[in-house]
This record gives structure tokens, C-alpha cells and sequence, in this order.
């Protein structure tokens, strides 16, 4: 394995080399001499990828044993030696350095003022050297991201979640059994019954980006400053991101409408006959505003609501006893006069899976930077989306024209 790691990091340091010699050629403005090497760095990276892909492999077979998602411990995490380099404060003055400075992994590699950042890029699997590298962010700033995130109406934490060292991988998961244990005479021979059957889900973690304009003031502001806004308005737009990509994977869901008048009949069904009686004790109830106003105006024969507040979180509302998720009309848009309804079990239905923590690299020459006397930062979160059990969800749609109890 550690001859496996070297030629990837030989193989990735020749890319970065190209890299470099294609950025000064363009400041030369030799588009010949750019072209080639640009050239040399794409001829690259289909050995990068398979050489990356054959070490994940190879992986999950030490010590002989398969290594897929059937076990928690299994589950990549940071290193602790990792883990306690975010942690310093070391870490955090470096990275708000390279913030400021528009140091990043492809052009400044080899500078000491970043080889604390290296190093923990290194330990992680990252690809420091990729076009879209950038640094982990210090542990108190994804704690900020953490913290904003739970502040947002975010999917993720209705979900199952992971957290992954490796770009391509899968998880196994065992079907609910169907058959008990048979009964037996004493001496009498026991009956094979249904076996196991287990499925196996690949995923692939995806890049997503994004890039924001950072003023001279706020840059010049004291680190804690810094890493406050960028916390901020990373962890706001992470939210945003995973929970577009976590609709996505429920709108494979096939809508059942339920008429106008019938909203109540039509979801206490779908959560007493439409789900595995297990499931549907788990179940929450995701839908958008107008969704939830129709669900909110609802009433039994004697003019009480049914939508009801959480003893343990009052401003929480249930519907028979599960919890209502309420997602703007912007992101979970109405379909023709009809609002969406996501019912079940949604850490049964998929999983997120996540790529270590952000990644955020800056720039005062590229894009627009240098026209408007400013820095660019660019944040990096890796994630991918998986369905493990398509029965615990279901899908209704109410009516927007005439909704009533």
C-alpha cells in the first residue's frame, strides 16, 4: 500500500507541476507554451483517478475482511493527529494567513507559511493539487458551520449520515425479515429458512462550490472576525446545497394526489396502511408553506386542529403524533396547484454521505478579484446522495384550490 500512496502523490505532484507551468505561461501570455501544459495536466488524470480507485479497492480487504458499510466502526473519520491540528490555534492564525494572502494548495505548494495546511490536506486524502483544492477549514469554524446548519431547516438531520475519507465507495444493508424462527421438536431437524439478503449501494462523492467577493476590511479584520462570516455564510449555503441535493433523491417518489376535503383521511391512511407499521412509527411529515397551511387549517368535527405543538418542543407542530417539517415554497416548489407531501422514515429511506469537513481556498488575481480590488474565496463541500430502502417513504400531494377539513 505505501508504494500504492507514493506513485499517487508522484502522479499528483507531476499534475501540479504542469498546473504551475500552464499559470505562468498565461502570465507570459504564451497560449502555445499553456495549451501543452494544460494538456500534459488533463493527460493525467485518468491515471490519477485509477490509481486513487485501485487504493479505496484495496482498502476495504485488509486483513483479509471485505470492508463495506455493514458495520459503524467501518466509517472513515478523521485521525486524531489530524483532528488535533484543526484544533490549534496554530492552524486557524495559518489559515486566516492563506485567506488573506490568496495562498492556495495548486500555486503556493511547497510554501512554509502553508505546510500546516499540506500536511492536514495529506493525512485526510485530499488532492491538494486538484483544480479544485483547497484547505480544511480549523474545527472551531466547522463547528460555527455545524452550529448555523442546525439553526436552518436542514433535511440532513432527518437523514442518515457519513462521513467518508474516500471519493467512491458503498454501504451494504440487509432487508427486513419476513419469517420468524420455526418451530421445533425436540430432536427433529431444523428447516432452512429465508436467508439474509443483502444489497449493495455504491456511492460517489461529488464536488460542489461556490465562491464569494470578501471585502479589504473584512480581511483585515482580527481572525475571529474572519472566521465568523465565512462560517456563516458557508454553513447557510451547505444547508441550501444538501438539502436541494435530498429532495432530489425524494422526488423519485411516485405522487398518490388526495382530493380537496380528504387531506386528513388521505395522510392518516397513507401513514396506517401506506408504511411498514414500524416505519410508520418513525415517520415525520415534510412539506412546503402552502402545504402546511392547508395541514395547519385542518379540524376535527368539534373545531379542534389536528395539527398539534410537540410537549417536548413546543414550537414544533405533529400531525397523529409525528413531527411536520415545513420547507419554503422556493425550495419544495407546488406542482400544478398542488402542494408535496413527503411522508416516512427518512434515515431508513437514504443516507447522506460527506466528504471530511469544507474546503476554502482564496484568490486576489483571479475571477473578478483583481478588477474590483478585492479577494474571492472559494468553498469546496463533497457529498453524495444514496437510496437504502425505497419503501419507508411515500409521496401525497393536497390540493391548493378548495383544501378544507
Amino acid at each position: 500500500m505505501a508504494n500504492l500512496h507514493q506513485k499517487l502523490y508522484d502522479l499528483k505532484h507531476q499534475r501540479a507541476g504542469f498546473l504551475k507551468d500552464a499559470q505562468d505561461a498565461l502570465g507570459r501570455d504564451d497560449m502555445n507554451a499553456y495549451k501543452t501544459a494544460m494538456d500534459q495536466a488533463a493527460a493525467l488524470v485518468d491515471q490519477i483517478d485509477a490509481q486513487q480507485a485501485l487504493i479505496n479497492e484495496m482498502a476495504r480487504y485488509q486483513d483479509g475482511e471485505p470492508q463495506g458499510g455493514i458495520q459503524p466502526q467501518q466509517r472513515d473519520q478523521l485521525p486524531e493527529s489530524v483532528s488535533d491540528m484543526l484544533a490549534s490555534r496554530e492552524y486557524a492564525r495559518t489559515f486566516c494567513t492563506a485567506m488573506r494572502l490568496g495562498l492556495n494548495p495548486i500555486v503556493n505548494r511547497g510554501d512554509e507559511r502553508i505546510s500546516m495546511l499540506m500536511n492536514a490536506l495529506q493525512e485526510t486524502g485530499g488532492s491538494p493539487e486538484g483544480a479544485n483544492g483547497g484547505f480544511l477549514v480549523p474545527a472551531d469554524m466547522q463547528t460555527r458551520i455545524n452550529e448555523v446548519r442546525r439553526q436552518q431547516v436542514a433535511l440532513a438531520d432527518y437523514f442518515t449520515t457519513e462521513v467518508t475519507n474516500s471519493r467512491t465507495g458503498f454501504r451494504i444493508y440487509d432487508t427486513t425479515p419476513t419469517k420468524g424462527f420455526s418451530k421445533v421438536a425436540e430432536m427433529g431437524n431444523i428447516g432452512k429458512d429465508d436467508q439474509p439478503k443483502f444489497q449493495r449501494v455504491d456511492f460517489t462523492v461529488e464536488d460542489y462550490a461556490l465562491i464569494v467577493p470578501l471585502s479589504n476590511d473584512l480581511l483585515a479584520d482580527e481572525t475571529a472576525g474572519l472566521m465568523m462570516y465565512l462560517a456563516n455564510w458557508m454553513g447557510r449555503k451547505a444547508v441550501l446545497t444538501e438539502n436541494i441535493n435530498l429532495l432530489a433523491l425524494l422526488a423519485a417518489l411516485s405522487a398518490t394526489d388526495i382530493p380537496a376535503g380528504e387531506e386528513m383521511k388521505g395522510l392518516k391512511t397513507a401513514l396506517n396502511t401506506g408504511l411498514d407499521p414500524a416505519i410508520s412509527q418513525t415517520s415525520i411529515v415534510v412539506t412546503n408553506q402552502s402545504g402546511y397551511n392547508v395541514l395547519d387549517n385542518l379540524t376535527d368535527k368539534n373545531g379542534r386542529y389536528l395539527l398539534q405543538p410537540d410537549p417536548t418542543q413546543p414550537r414544533r407542530m405533529l400531525f397523529a403524533g409525528r413531527p411536520v417539517v415545513a420547507l419554503s415554497d422556493s425550495l419544495l416548489a407546488n406542482e400544478s396547484e398542488k402542494a408535496p407531501v413527503y411522508i416516512g422514515d427518512l434515515s431508513q429511506y437514504g443516507t447522506l454521505i460527506r466528504r471530511q469537513n469544507m474546503e476554502l481556498a482564496t484568490t486576489n488575481i483571479g475571477g473578478s478579484a483583481w478588477g474590483t480590488n478585492s479577494t474571492e474565496a472559494r468553498a469546496i463541500m463533497r457529498m453524495d446522495e444514496i437510496k437504502t430502502d425505497g419503501a419507508a417513504a411515500l409521496k401525497r400531494t393536497l390540493s391548493l384550490t378548495g383544501a378544507g377539513a
